[in-house]
Parts: C-alpha cells; structure tokens; sequence
C-alpha cells in the first residue's frame, strides 16, 4: 500500500549616553565630547516624514475619530516614529486594547512605540501564531492517522509508518509552517526563562522581559526576534548584543539570551540601572558565504533602524546606549555606524573579523570620539582576518580588525582564562560573554558608562620583517602583546 504523506504545500501564517564619564585616556584616542542625545535625536539617516507632532495630535483628538463605529480601531498612528509614542499615550486604554486587537502584528511592528506597548502587542501575536499553527499541526497529524489506519494495524506495519505515528504533530506542517511554529515556540520559552530568572541586585526574579521585535516567518522561516531582558522603557543604560555567523531564532535564540542575562547580572552588580537585548534581528550569513558583507550590509540597515526606534520612543528620557556586536555582528554593527548613522553612545566590536568599509574610528561619524572599544582574545583565530594574518592575497575580507593600533578603538581585556597556552582556538571566540571573564567584566564596565573600571589592554600592531620576502615584498605580520599576558577570573 502506498503512504499518505503530509502535505508539502507552503502558505505563511499571518498574512492579515549620555557618557558623563570619562573612558581611560589613550595616546591614540582623544576624551570624549560631551554631547548628550537630546529629544528626537538618534534616528540617524532614517527619513523623516512631513507629518508633525500637532498632525499626530489631531489625528486621534475629537470624538468622530473613536466613535465613529462600535468596534471601529482608532485613527492609524503617524508615520513618524517620534511622533508615535505620544500618538499612543494619546489614547484611552481601551483604544490602545483595540488597536492590538484588530492587529497586533502590526502595532508590534511599529518604531517610535513604548516597548511595553510593542510586547503587549507582539506577545499577542505570538500567542495566536501558537495557537493557530498548533491547530493546524494536529489536524494535520490526525488525518495522516486516518489516511494510514488500514496500515497501522497490520502486524508487518513499516518502520516508517511507525516512525512518523510517533512523530510530532508539528513534523506534518509544511516546512515553512513548521520553522515558523518552532522560532514562535522558541520566543514564548525564552521571554519566561528571563522572567524567571534571579535579578543579583534584588534576589528577586527579574519579572521584566519585553518582546520588542518578533517576526517568525523572517527570510524563509529564519526569523527574526529581539527580546529585552529589563525595562527598555525606563532603563539609564540600554545595551544591544549582535550576534553573528549562522545566528537564528530557532537554533540560537536561547545562546544569544543567555549572553543578555549574563550582560544584565554582570551589569546590575556594577551597580547599573540597565536593560539588554537578545537581538536576533537580521540574516546571518552561513559558512558558504560569510567571507562577503552582503548579509552584514543588509543587517546593518536593520539594526540602525531598530535602535533609532528606540530613541524615537524614549523621547526626552534617552539612555545612555551601547551596541555590542559579536564577530560577523561586529562587522554588521561597524557598517551600521559607518553607512547608516547609527544612533549609540558606545560601540563594542568583539570577536571582530573585520570592521566593514571603515577604516578607523574616524569614519563613525555620530559616535563620539573614545567611545569605540574593541575586545580580541589573542587566541581567537576569528579576529585575525585581515592581510596582515592571511597574507595580502587574501586582501580585508571583511575589513580592517578593530584591534589594530592603526584603528584608533580603545581595546579592553578579553582573554579566555582558559585559553591555550600556543596557538589559536575557535573555542575563545564564544567565551566574550562567559562569566567571570574579563571581557563580560569590561562590557559590563562600558554599558554602565564606568569607563574608569575598563581594563585596557595593548593594540596589535603590524611588524615588517625585511629579511623575508613574500610575493617580492617584505612580509607584514601582527604583534599581539595580549598573547603574553596570563589572563585572570575577574568579576564585580
């Protein structure tokens, strides 16, 4: 008898720093501006519509607007980001409950909100998309079932009719279906394991976890997340972890929150009033092609638009803001300050393998001189990229390593404590947010603004060796004075 497979048609669901302080002074770095962000600023090169606040007033002020039908959603809220958060203080409750309900996906998605609005919303969502798709699985399981009943119950049943009897009901969606299903099941486990989670400065759960961003049907059922450990509505310092190759909500979203906690638990016991975000916001690229920046450049435009949403919605209470991206994320952070403005008061490249198009510090244009950082473990064979380590035929393929003296970043410990003694080891590349590191202690010390504590460490530099000669030129090589330092457990 043949087997009834499930069907494998596609459909997706859902179609309805303000830095006071001062960082430690560096010969090649100069002590930072004082400039603060002020109301509306940080929205970088995002373009500005002509709509202004006193359009948004009238947009949602007088009775026609909310009563002109029982059940009728409010007026559409402003296409100006900024505008948007007094667009929705301006509402009654039950019209912010009604906006979410007619369609959360929407208002979810929506820049320049509170973030508690955008989770209320976004969570609403999630919950549907659940429900719906787990409906959908089990009655997909269920006819499957009974399309192969007579086979069942036969004595010489095949191992592949008992396999799939066996399988999970979402194994009977369609792939595209069944990735949306899991990156959703993904978020709802994830938001309650930080909520669960025991905050160091009250010994209490940390209760807070906002869903700022939820998109499960991302690029072809990679998804795309962020969710924010601590109140991103309230927090002095708010801090952005970018993750990088291969990263996706489904296989990686629950790493890229345990480097948020650890960054929110290092960061409280320093004493800061601070949210961080898990932002799984982009498509990472794979291993076929993370040696370009087509991902990164894509990404890039993402991440700046994601954090200029959250100037927009803070308004004239801004947090002091950093971004911290991890290895092919450092390169998508570094485009993002070079080409798109990107809106944060501290830059942390870790892990790097490259800074993009940027040549040094200079070419960040909306960050404030010092407040770019670079964390390289000397072992990590990641952050050795460039020509230098490669050889000129390799050229920067993916940019210039942050590390480098010539970058002009501050470079702060980050070494493995137990890293190799010789040699490089892809292992280091995943402990930047290990705890007791000293590089969780140093982003910790940036997040908070306590430049002070940061724990410098030496530029690599480039060296010529004359005597020998590669290609008809004299071979270049990087000197890494962190390669000689024995590392240390350090902690607040």
């Amino acid at each position: 008898m043949e087997i009834k497979r499930p069907s494998s048609t596609t459909s997706s669901v859902n179609k309805t720093p303000n830095p006071t302080k001062t960082p430690p002074a560096q010969k090649e770095t100069s002590t930072p501006d004082k400039k603060t962000h002020q109301k509306g600023a940080g929205t970088g090169n995002q373009t500005d519509t002509t709509a202004s606040r006193s359009d948004a007033v009238a947009a949602y002020k007088g009775k026609s607007t909310f009563e002109s039908a029982k059940g009728t959603p409010p007026h559409q809220p402003p296409a100006d980001p900024k505008q948007r958060t007094n667009w929705w203080k301006g509402l009654t409750v039950d019209q912010q409950k009604q906006q979410i309900a007619a369609d959360p996906k929407k208002i979810g998605s929506l820049d320049g909100l509170p973030a508690s609005a955008r989770d209320q919303a976004n969570r609403e969502q999630l919950n549907r998309d659940i429900t719906t798709l787990e409906s959908e699985a089990n009655a997909a399981k269920n006819k499957w079932l009974k399309e192969n009943e007579d086979s069942l119950s036969r004595s010489n049943v095949s191992e592949e009719i008992v396999y799939m009897s066996k399988a999970q009901a979402s194994e009977f969606l369609p792939v595209e279906k069944r990735d949306q299903l899991k990156n959703a099941q993904v978020v709802r486990d994830q938001l309650a394991r930080v909520e669960k989670t025991i905050d160091p400065a009250t010994q209490k759960p940390i209760g807070k976890a906002q869903l700022l961003v939820y998109d499960p049907a991302f690029v072809n059922g990679e998804g795309r997340a962020a969710i924010s450990v601590g109140d991103l509505d309230k927090a002095k310092n708010v801090a952005l972890s970018v993750p990088g190759l291969e990263a996706n909500v489904q296989g990686d979203m629950g790493s890229l929150t345990s480097d948020a906690l650890n960054l929110y638990k290092e960061s409280r016991k320093a004493g800061g009033d601070v949210a961080t975000v898990a932002w799984m916001g982009y498509d990472a690229p794979n291993y076929t092609n993370v040696a370009v920046d087509n991902a990164a450049q894509n990404g890039a435009k993402l991440l700046a638009a994601d954090v200029a949403g959250i100037r927009a919605s803070r308004g004239g209470n801004q947090p002091h803001l950093t971004v911290v991206g991890h290895s092919y994320g450092s390169t998508t952070s570094s485009i993002a300050a070079d080409k798109h403005n990107l809106a944060a008061d501290d830059l942390v490249l870790i892990g790097s393998p490259g800074a993009g198009d940027a040549k040094s510090v200079a070419d960040y244009e909306g960050i404030q001189k010092g407040h770019v950082w670079s964390g390289s473990a000397s072992r990590d064979p990641v952050t050795m990229a460039d020509s230098a380590s490669l050889g000129p035929a390799f050229g920067e393929p993916l940019g210039l390593d942050p590390s480098q003296k010539s970058f002009g970043a501050n470079r702060f410990r980050a070494e493995a404590v137990n890293r190799k003694k010789e040699g490089g080891s892809f292992d280091d590349h995943s402990k930047y947010y290990a705890e007791k590191s000293e590089s969780l202690y140093n982003l910790a010390n940036i997040v908070t603004g306590n430049y002070g504590q940061v724990q410098q460490a030496g530029h690599r530099q480039k060296e010529t060796v004359n005597w020998a000669m590669v290609h008809g030129a004299p071979l270049q090589v990087v000197v890494d004075p962190e390669t000689r330092r024995e590392p240390e457990q350090v902690q607040h």
